[in-house]
Formats: C-alpha cells, structure tokens, sequence
C-alpha cells in the first residue's frame, strides 16, 4: 500500500491545554503509557504496511523526533520536517510545510493527528475510500464522556466539550455537512442544496472527528493550491473540511479560469479506466459504479468506527487515557516487542506493583514500595517505602523514598519526602521536606520553554 498512498502525521501543535506539560517537552513527545504519544499513529501506520511516513514537527525537534524509531522499535523511515510554531500555525499550515515533499504520482494521502489513539484497521479504511471513489474520507467515533470529561490532576476546574455537528446520508455515509464544536452558533444552517442532495439526513452531535482524513492527492494539490479558496485557510478541521464538503453540491464554475479562483473542478482526476469499469461492470459484488449513471469524484465520504478511537488533545483526555493504558495497550499497539511491564525494568522483590500498571524499561522499583494503578515511564527510579497510587510519572523520573503521591501527573524528580494528592508536578524545586501538596500545579514561576 505505501506504493500507493502517501503518510503525514502532523505532530507540529503546542499543546495549548496541557497547562505546563509541554514546557519543555512537545505535546506529540508526551508519554501516553510508556511511549511518546506519536507512537500511537505510527504504529497505526506500520500496521497498515507504510514504511515511510511524512512527521511535521516544531522547529528544534527534529533530533528528537528522528530518535523516536529506534528507542521504541518501530519499523519505519521518517522523513522530518519542522514548522515554526511561535505564531501558532494550524494544521493547514502544516500541511503546506510538507507541500514540497508529497510524491504526486502517489494515489491518495492519509493525514494524521500525532494524539490520536486507535485501534481501528486503517487498511479496512483505506479499502472503503477506494472502493466508494471518494474524495475525501474522515474517520469519525463516538463522543466517549469518560475521557471528555475526566478530571485531570490539579485545581478543580469544570471540563468544557464542544460537539462537532456530522451530518451523513442515511445509509451510505455520505459526508454532507460538518462544522467543528465552537464553531457554531445554538442554530445551524444546512443549505438546501444539501437538503436535495439526499432521500434523508443523519445530524449527529454525538460523533467527533478524529483528525484521520484519507485524501486524493488531487484534493491534497487543491488544499494547498495559493491560486485556490484554501490558500489563506489555517485550520484543516475548522475551515478546509467544510469548505470541501460543501463544494460537492457546486456546478463546475462557467466563469473564464483567468476572471476566477481556482476550483475543484479544474483540478479533479478520474480514477484510470473509470468510464470503462462503470460501463461493464457486471460483478455481483456491489460497488460504487453500480446504480451509478454519473459519477462525482468530488465525494466525500465518513468511516465511522465504534471501537476505541480517542485523542489526547486536551489534558482531561490525555490523564484518563494514561490510566485506561494497560487495558488498551494490546489493541492500540499491537505485535510490538513493548510490553505492559517492559522486561528491563528491574522490580525488587518486595516491591509490590498491581496488574494494572505501566513500568517503562530501565526503571528501577524499589524493595518495600507500594504501585498501583499508575504509570511508570522509562528510566525512572521508585525509592523504598513510596507509595504510588492513580499516578502518571514521565521518563527519567526519581521519586525520593517515603513519599505519598495519590491521583497526579508527576513531570519532574520529586526529590524530598512529601505527600502529593491530585497535582501535576512540572518543578523539582517547588517540593519543600515533609510537606503536603494537595489539587496544585507545582510549576516553575517563569516559563523557559
């Protein structure tokens, strides 16, 4: 399929809402489980048989980003490429960094979130995308309010959620409008040419799009086009999507090409023997080209998956996400030689770890300490008598004999005894002998990042 299809993920975004977390360490580098978050859709797309993949990064993360395949064993040649994140570029501006290096004989594109988290089988995708002739195909998945509206570590703050509006055609997933949450008013507005476009409407707010988008490389040229209504777009989601969706439903422009923008029309591609494949097929498997006297190649298409598909693109969904990892581990990463509790890590004796938690490799748990529901990233070292329960700890971390830490994020060495319930701990040096911290953000006063 590689040979076909063409990989990007986009891992280039800040993080804005995981407080202080991403500082210094990039949203897509963040450990989910044992493993940096942007392990997850790479391993999506091994699993789909690429061997190259296009990574979008921000500047100055590149020598990370390039030692990511090697550390967690993946199979695969990245091809990197940084983008300026000090403006806060969207997605589309991403995309158009890598502009340059799309392969135009290839087919089709997949575009990828680095936070999201999947055990859907993108070739079952992909299959769907060719077979209907889209030319867009967007993954979709349930609204799960259990990450949604998980309460993370750190002051008590209530969880905002704004639904994306998906609207299909009843029965063939037929994408005919979407809007993404807060992008909208308490009304919205289909336009009566999606209303004659279909026989009936599925209008969903319980559905979200999963930043998995299948595109023709056609569409891809169209996106990042200058000469196009794309051109001064930020936002793949917000912005683009819709404006492509809608163009399904528009005539081929009459105006002169010189007195107008650039349209979908002048870019589209029919599949190679299209007109022969619709005149005589005759198999009695159904496809695209059956009941079909014209076929648009502007279609786009949903595959909506109910199985486990969530991004970790807000603080509340990254935290449970982390403490649902050693149930979902096998299905989101699977055939890979990493494990729940990874064969390096030395657990002591006496040192009691339950079957629900995460020891990352080369980490060290100490004799007489206490794990539970927690995870333990790699390289890190549990002194005697610590008691870890409903905690997530980074790579590299030392946590000081003695200490209590309940329900928190712990980022950085907790180097004194203390008892820390429901914090995030970014700063070493915010944590004083014998203290107690509770539902705080112990951070640098200053952000050096």
């Amino acid at each position: 399929m590689h040979l076909e299809a063409q990989a990007i993920v986009l891992a280039a975004g800040p993080g804005m809402r995981m407080t202080t977390l991403t500082n210094h360490t990039p949203k897509c580098l963040l450990p989910l489980g044992t493993l940096p978050m942007v392990c997850y859709p790479l391993q999506l797309l091994q699993e789909a048989g690429f061997s190259d993949v296009t990574v979008v990064v921000s500047e100055g993360e590149e020598q990370r980003m390039s030692k990511v395949v090697e550390q967690y064993n993946l199979k695969l040649n990245l091809d990197i490429a940084s983008v300026n994140t000090s403006h806060d570029p969207g997605t589309a501006d991403s995309l158009r960094h890598v502009a340059s290096k799309i392969k135009w004989s290839i087919d089709d594109v997949v575009i990828v979130s680095s936070d999201l988290v999947t055990d859907v089988k993108l070739q079952q995708i992909m299959d769907r995308h060719r077979s209907s002739g889209a030319a867009l195909t967007m993954l979709t998945a349930n609204n799960q309010p259990e990450f949604t509206k998980a309460t993370p570590p750190g002051p008590k703050t209530k969880p905002t959620f704004n639904s994306d509006v998906i609207c299909t055609e009843s029965g063939t997933g037929r994408l005919m409008y979407a809007v993404a949450g807060g992008d909208y008013d308490e009304v919205i507005t289909l336009h009566n040419r999606v209303l004659k476009s279909a026989t009936s409407l599925d209008v969903s707010t319980s559905v979200v799009d999963a930043h998995l988008y299948i595109m023709k490389r056609w569409l891809v040229e169209y996106i990042l086009s200058k000469e196009s209504s794309c051109g001064d777009m930020g936002s793949l989601k917000a912005e683009i999507l819709p404006h492509i969706i809608s163009r399904q439903f528009m005539k081929e422009p009459t105006k002169d090409r010189s007195d107008r923008k650039l349209d979908i029309h002048d870019v589209m591609e029919k599949e190679e023997y299209d007109d022969l494949v619709r005149k005589y097929n005759s198999s009695v498997v159904l496809s695209r080209h059956h009941n079909s006297c014209q076929l648009d190649s502007r279609v786009c298409y949903v595959y909506h998956y109910q199985g486990c598909c969530v991004r970790a693109n807000t603080l509340n969904s990254y935290w449970e996400l982390n403490r649902r990892m050693h149930s979902l581990f096998e299905e989101v990463y699977p055939n890979s030689t990493w494990s729940i509790k990874h064969p390096s890590a030395d657990i002591q004796e006496r040192a009691q770890v339950s079957d629900d938690s995460l020891i990352g490799s080369g980490s060290v748990i100490c004799e007489k300490t206490n794990i539970t529901n927690s995870v333990v990233g790699n390289h890190c070292r549990i002194n005697p008598f610590v008691r870890l329960l409903n905690c997530v700890l980074g790579d590299h971390i030392t946590i000081a004999s003695g200490c209590v830490i309940e329900n928190s994020l712990i980022a950085a060495n907790v180097e004194k005894k203390c008892t820390i319930k429901n914090c995030i701990v970014t700063d070493p040096n915010k944590i004083e002998e014998n203290k107690t911290y509770m539902n705080e953000i112990l951070e640098a006063s200053q952000d050096f990042a």
